[in-house]
């Protein structure tokens, strides 16, 4: 029996991943870096005669358009609290001196993308958001690089993302820990320090200040709370400093690298989050042509302007157009200024320049790229023939002579509709070759993504088959080529796919083909293998994903009543679990939490933020800590009057509560401790002790055969692990899980004696489901819980070696523990009235294992069928894929919370 357990479970996750990956291999996409550099002397890419000394580069993380944007409403009631704290920006747009422009990202909108953006020039692609939390040095050819290959000088202070990224490019570098995003002063204070000091010195070209209080504040507290209008107006104090600061020959660029939801998050595609700002200003030119009504531009635009504007060559991966805007010959910017017609052809002259150079750019970059790439032949040989058509009018413009000397006389230029045709053609040709682009890194392999749905189809049959428990003899040799066939086809994948096919797919049809006589139809379409079938297909909506929680709870609620109106006799203990567990089910729907695309329908809570990152009065307090609180209480009672209970575990509670008070203590005083930081490290250092103590009992100390023993110590464990769940979500989310757990307790003793009824398996499933909403989740980027990686650990911490670990590890964990903790208290439910081991008792076990696994299994099929389906769709990134990467995080926590739970039950019994 243990044998055959292992083996049906190795070979089912074995299966279960080959498929997985070959679906990502094709659905993910990735972009091929090409690691060659521009050079002043390669003909292509350089260049024209700088235009500034200086130029200062301020980036606001999470800066907002409509932050920057003047609200002249006379209703001040109606002007949101974010906005009107920058009057520096609009004062200097009176003056024609600077320009305001949207400033639009491509998404994933979190940092280290954006800041690859605006340095390469280059389009991110999705798969690239798993980086944001391990930060390697930038290989791709970048502006920093030229300007340091070129003899300049570049200056940071801030942000010490850049310091990893680009480690050998700075002069003097000043970088501020940006590890925890609730710390909303730190980085900026530091950057308010070095400033001016570095301003006033000579030897700098390019100066970096990044600031990240406004996008902390944002994560803490959210755009409309009392502390964003604090901190953007002190941004508006440095703005004002470093303007009055400023020459006639200095060029100030304030921008942000994203925007950020209504609750303060990024990620995501959503207008709010891929809407930056972006404000430049020279003291002494007009920067911005008259005539010009360009009101947004793209984030890699920056790349090549920078690289006019400073005379280096533009870096060779770059994808962006220059802003003609920012790139106006100096003769024009001045104060006083020659006749409008002048203006215009001189103007559109260095346009000319300016754009071929950046034409050239573009166009070696796509040749090189397309050698050792699946370039479309289509789309290249159209760019091909837009390329030599402007290259022809360039030539013909004959300008150099006009370029060089055209400083007052505009005789020399060429006809006006002769450069007007050439900027139109070059226009066309860059903005065709980076749509083409971005369109091609949208190119899904739909072998790959076949291949993967076809082994996770012969999987799902495969597990279906032995959830029916058809068996021979004779199959065991079977299910040991099945593993072994498996493992090496994930080993082999890259070979062929026919024989990936073969080794993954053979043992499956041979299996199922000896038991299928064993199988009688009407088992194919009980209720419990169906139920998840029906909510897979619902993953094909994007209105059913974004209102999945609804979805959950009334599904839920309908599987805990309705079977009660089929059944002639019903014990009085039945009707008042049942309404106890619809109580606990729809508690949880007060700590749901919002999606972008659900406001203003759905208001957002404060549940979801700790109490160092709210507002208010004294009684917020109480009402959190006291509900806190008593919910733990509560929760102790009825897991006492249920389960066995470890008094061990209450001394762990007793450090969650300190830190709890600890935090109520803060918020009162408005003050900080390092008692914050250290007890919960002393709750790690006393949770990884009590681990693995209940692990050695489990191992070494245990009586053989009596699941008492067993429940009891998998029951501990449960608890155990829960209470890191506790202290991650922090003190508004803490009754959420509770009830998750309050939830499983109740289910336990409901189904007493009843592990074979046709609705216990699709509830379990969908509680477990319903306990990730209760603790404040939701399946898109921007709802990812980012403060959970910075739990009890400090500044200094970010230079460790666990620096990417562990915040990787409390993430996911926070994420996904609803469904660790429901597949490992399987045997709870399942053995709720066994007293020995027998064939029985391990059957039981075994059959709620893989009902569980089943219904994920069947919802991860849902997801990748979803995500192949509408891989087109306009909604793909910012609700399929994401829902599909939730799901596949819940898919390894569940396999991880089957196979330990396998395990201790083999050691233990």
């Amino acid at each position: 029996m243990k044998k055959r357990n292992l083996l049906v479970f190795s070979w089912l996750i074995l299966l279960y991943a080959n498929g997985v990956m070959y679906f990502l291999q094709g659905f993910l996409l990735t972009r091929r870096e090409i690691h060659l550099k521009s050079a002043a002397f390669d003909g292509v890419s350089c260049c024209l005669e700088s235009k500034y000394e200086k130029i200062i580069i301020l980036i606001i993380d999470a800066l907002r358009y409509d932050f920057l944007v003047y609200n002249n409403s006379t209703n001040k009631s109606s002007i949101p609290i974010y906005q009107n704290n920058l009057p520096v920006v609009e004062k200097l747009l009176k003056d024609n001196h600077g320009v305001l422009y949207q400033f639009v990202a491509d998404p994933p909108t979190s940092t280290m993308q954006r800041l690859k953006g605006i340095t390469t020039g280059s389009l991110p692609t999705f798969i690239d958001v798993g980086s944001n939390f391990a930060s390697d040095e930038l290989k791709e050819d970048n502006i920093l690089s030229q300007i340091t290959s070129s003899g300049l000088n570049i200056t940071f202070m801030g942000d010490d993302t850049w310091l990893q990224l680009f480690p050998r490019s700075f002069q003097r570098a000043f970088p501020f820990p940006s590890f925890d995003v609730w710390d909303i002063h730190t980085v900026d204070r530091g950057v308010e320090q070095h400033l001016m000091p570095e301003m006033m010195k000579p030897d700098w070209n390019l100066l970096i200040a990044h600031c990240l209080g406004v996008d902390h504040t944002g994560h803490r507290y959210g755009p409309e709370h009392p502390v964003m209008p604090l901190k953007l107006k002190e941004m508006n104090s440095l703005i004002e400093k470093i303007v009055s600061n400023m020459n006639p020959q200095t060029l100030l660029l304030v921008m942000g690298d994203h925007g950020m939801t209504r609750s303060g998050d990024h990620g995501g595609d959503s207008p709010d989050e891929v809407n930056a700002g972006f404000f430049a200003y020279s003291p002494g030119w007009n920067i911005k042509f008259n005539t010009s009504r360009t009101t947004s531009i793209n984030q890699v635009d920056l790349v090549p302007t920078l690289s006019v504007l400073l005379g280096i060559p533009i870096p060779y991966s770059n994808l962006g157009s220059v802003i003609l805007d920012l790139v106006f010959p100096e003769q024009l910017w001045r104060e006083t200024r020659p006749s409008e017609e002048h203006i215009m052809k001189i103007a559109q002259s260095y346009f000319s320049e300016a754009l071929y150079l950046n034409t050239k750019q573009i166009w070696r970059y796509l040749e090189t790229y397309s050698r050792d790439s699946s370039f479309p032949k289509k789309e290249f040989e159209h760019l091909s023939s837009q390329f030599d058509r402007a290259v022809h009018l360039f030539e013909r413009l004959q300008m150099k002579q006009c370029s060089n000397s055209c400083t007052s006389d505009s005789s020399c230029c060429a006809p006006d509709e002769k450069l007007e045709e050439f900027i139109q053609a070059a226009q066309i040709f860059l903005t065709e070759a980076k749509e083409i682009c971005r369109s091609m890194w949208a190119r899904f392999d739909l072998t790959s993504i076949s291949i993967g749905l076809t082994i996770f189809t012969c999987s799902l049959f495969l597990h279906a088959n032995f959830l029916i428990e058809s068996e021979l003899n004779w199959m065991k040799p079977v299910k040991y080529f099945g593993i072994i066939g498996a493992f090496l086809s994930i080993l082999v994948h890259s070979w062929s796919s026919v024989l990936t096919l073969g080794l993954s797919l053979t043992p499956v049809f041979v299996y199922l083909v000896g038991t299928m006589r064993k199988i009688r139809l009407q088992q194919l379409f009980k209720f419990a293998y169906l139920a998840p079938f029906v909510m897979a297909a619902s993953y094909t909506s994007n209105s059913f994903v974004v209102e999945e929680p609804y979805v959950v709870h009334y599904l839920a609620q309908s599987f805990i009543w309705i079977p009660m109106f089929f059944r002639r006799q019903t014990k009085n203990r039945q009707w008042i679990l049942r309404i106890a567990l619809s109580l606990t089910t729809r508690l949880g729907l007060a700590f749901f939490r919002c999606r972008e695309e659900q406001f203003p329908t759905c208001e957002a809570h404060s549940l979801h933020r700790s109490l160092n990152s709210l507002s208010g009065t004294n009684w917020i307090v109480f009402a959190r800590v006291s509900t806190a609180l008593v919910s733990c209480i509560a929760f102790y009672l009825l897991y006492k009057r249920y389960l066995p209970f470890d008094r061990k575990n209450l001394f762990i509670a007793m450090i969650i509560w300190c830190y709890w008070i600890l935090q109520s203590a803060c918020f009162l005083t408005d003050s900080d401790t390092i008692g914050l930081v250290y007890l919960p490290r002393l709750f790690y250092i006393v949770f990884i002790v009590t681990f693995c103590h209940d692990i050695y009992t489990f191992l070494f100390d245990n009586e053989l055969g009596k699941m008492s023993n067993y429940r009891k110590k998998i029951s501990n464990l449960v608890i155990l692990l829960s209470t890191l769940a506790i202290l991650l979500a922090g003190d508004g989310l803490a009754p959420g899980i509770i009830l998750a757990l309050a939830n499983l307790v109740l289910f336990s003793q409901l189904f007493t004696g009843e592990s074979n009824c046709g609705e216990m398996w699709p509830l379990y499933g969908l509680l477990s489901l319903h306990g990730f909403f209760a603790g404040g989740h939701h399946t898109s980027l921007a709802n990812i819980p980012w403060e959970t990686a910075f739990v009890g650990l400090s500044h200094s911490d970010s230079q460790s070696e666990w620096a990417n670990v562990l915040p990787v590890l409390f993430v996911s964990y926070s994420t996904a523990f609803s469904m660790l903790l429901h597949a490992m208290s399987v045997p709870i439910v399942s053995l709720s009235n066994v007293t020995r081991k027998n064939k029985d008792s391990q059957m039981l076990l075994v059959n709620g294992w893989l009902h569980f696994l089943f219904f994920h299994a069947v919802r991860l099929f849902g997801c990748m069928g979803a995500a192949a389906l509408h891989r087109r769709h306009l909604m793909v990134w910012k609700i399929f894929a994401p829902r599909l990467l939730y799901e596949l995080l819940f898919a390894v926590y569940t396999s991880l919370g089957i196979v330990a739970s396998l395990f201790l039950f083999q050691a233990t019994m």
